[in-house]
Parts: C-alpha cells; sequence; structure tokens
C-alpha cells in the first residue's frame, strides 16, 4: 500500500476516495470527472518535455467535474536554463490556461530555497515552488476536444 492510500486509511478517508492511478497523458483521456485532480512536481521531469504544457494543463483540467478543483504544485525557474523550458512555469504564467468556465482561486510561489543531496541530485541545489489552484465553473472547457470535435 503506498503512502497515500497509508494516509487515507490513516484519516479514514478510504471510503470517501477513490485513487485512480495510471498515466493520463497516454491514450485516450479519461472520462472520469473527478472533484479534485492534483499533481505535485510532475511537470518540470524531463520526460514529460515531450508534450506541450498547455496539453499537460488541459488533460488534468478534463479530469475535474464542474465544481470540482485544479491543483498544481511545480518547480519555477531558477537556474539560467529553467527559464527557456516552459515546464518550468509561474503561478502568473499558468493564469492563461485557465479560460471562461474556470476560476483561479489561489496562486502562490515560494522564495528560493536550498535543498539537501538525495537520489539524483548529489549535491545542494535551489528550488522555487509555485502552486495555483482553480476551481472548474461550467463543464464546457476543454479546449484541444473542441478543437478535435
Amino acid at each position: 500500500m503506498g503512502q497515500g492510500r497509508f494516509g487515507l486509511k490513516r484519516e479514514e478517508l478510504t471510503s470517501r476516495v477513490e485513487v485512480v492511478e495510471g498515466d493520463f497523458l497516454n491514450g485516450t483521456p479519461l472520462e472520469l470527472r473527478c472533484d479534485a485532480v492534483w499533481t505535485s512536481c510532475s511537470w518540470h521531469y524531463s520526460a514529460n518535455h515531450r508534450r506541450p504544457l498547455a496539453e499537460f494543463v488541459d488533460r488534468m483540467q478534463r479530469l475535474v467535474g464542474t465544481g470540482g478543483v485544479f491543483g498544481a504544485e511545480f518547480m519555477m525557474p531558477v537556474e539560467r536554463r529553467h527559464h527557456v523550458i516552459e515546464h518550468y512555469t509561474s503561478p502568473e504564467r499558468l493564469r492563461r490556461h485557465f479560460h471562461n468556465g474556470w476560476e483561479v482561486l489561489l496562486t502562490l510561489s515560494t522564495d528560493e530555497f536550498t535543498e539537501r543531496p538525495h537520489v539524483g541530485r548529489p549535491h545542494e541545489h535551489t528550488h522555487r515552488m509555485g502552486l495555483p489552484i482553480a476551481a472548474r465553473t461550467s463543464p464546457r472547457t476543454d479546449r484541444f476536444r473542441e478543437k478535435a470535435e
């Protein structure tokens, strides 16, 4: 049992939460509609750079039902090389991905902070974090799906 599910069990939320595992970027978009969709620090991974950030955000948005919440914790640009990679973004730049049918409720960002060495990064390194939280106010907001229809 993963840490997330263990926490759900510990907090007695397993009857109220369904954890769906899978790669929503590959294959047909899921028809699932959720009350909340969240990602934590996944946009900046190089494996996700093969798709535009707009598509990544759109596929997450498609999973959110009307009245549901979209949240994304992500890395912001720090080093010069990060500024040219769209996946290192900012809450302000992300606003353009939330059109009619979405209300951005909160955007946060941190100052730079130093992280200690860990697996894959043997030296101290600097990060900044960002966070938008948005609510879906309309069922018709799927930009890429509308273009395809």
